[in-house]
């Protein structure tokens, strides 16, 4: 029996259940909105609760109906009791483990990504930047790795809490992944070595001075950044 439920609410089947919707390459699919670009596909349904958890809406459809599958929100779907409460951070390991695994395979690192970020916006369908502190949708959200994962050692891949945190595609991933901007002493510092122009001059600014609230966890990959960069 599926672990995952959801009921029918309106038309012609109102009432009818509806169950994870599996995909012609036998996947199924998460989600934070009802939008393509924003799927997660993922394997299992064990990989799709720990999602639903965390907030995040399914795909489900009924064999025995036929109509398209529908984006069920996570507040209308049942999860069938289990002593074990699945977490995105429960599976990261396994996944980790999958991409060192398979370091060519780019499904896989999105989809460790995609849990990383959930479990870093604490089953929250927003979050908020480590640089810039401003709030955003998931969708605007990086899980970023601090210290690069292709240099991280095995336990400090598996460091989830510390080698990474969030950062906004607005402008913030980037600037810290280029080395326009460093993390020194807690301390978001421009990076002077870099070029740059007035334009992006005045968007530096705004994040130059602001401390990260992640410090303490964080500063030894903070300060691999930084060596990186020569500042």
């Amino acid at each position: 029996m599926p672990k995952l439920t959801a009921i029918k609410n309106r038309g012609e089947f109102k009432g009818e259940p509806l169950f994870p919707h599996k995909h012609k390459d036998n996947t199924y699919v998460a989600s934070s909105s009802r939008y393509e670009i924003d799927y997660i596909p993922v394997d299992t349904e064990e990989e799709l609760e720990s999602l639903v958890r965390a907030g995040y809406g399914v795909r489900m459809s009924n064999p025995n109906i036929k109509q398209a599958a529908s984006f069920i929100a996570s507040d209308k779907i049942s999860i069938l009791f289990s002593a074990e409460q699945i977490s995105p951070k429960s599976l990261l390991p396994k996944l980790s483990n999958e991409i060192d695994l398979d370091s060519d395979s780019k499904s896989k690192s999105r989809k460790e990504q995609s849990f990383l970020r959930a479990h870093l916006a604490n089953n929250s369908l927003t979050g908020k930047c480590i640089l810039c502190e401003s709030q955003y949708p998931i969708e605007m959200l990086v899980a970023a790795h601090i210290k690069k994962r292709a240099n991280c050692t095995i336990e400090e891949k598996l460091d989830f809490d510390n080698v990474a945190a969030l950062m906004c595609k607005v402008g913030c991933d980037d600037l810290y992944e280029k080395g326009y901007v460093v993390v020194k002493d807690g301390v978001v510092v421009k990076n002077v070595k870099r070029r740059t122009t007035p334009h992006l001059d005045k968007v530096i600014d705004k994040i130059d001075g602001r401390m990260v609230s992640n410090w303490s966890g964080s500063s030894k990959y903070y300060q691999w950044h930084e060596s990186k960069f020569n500042t």
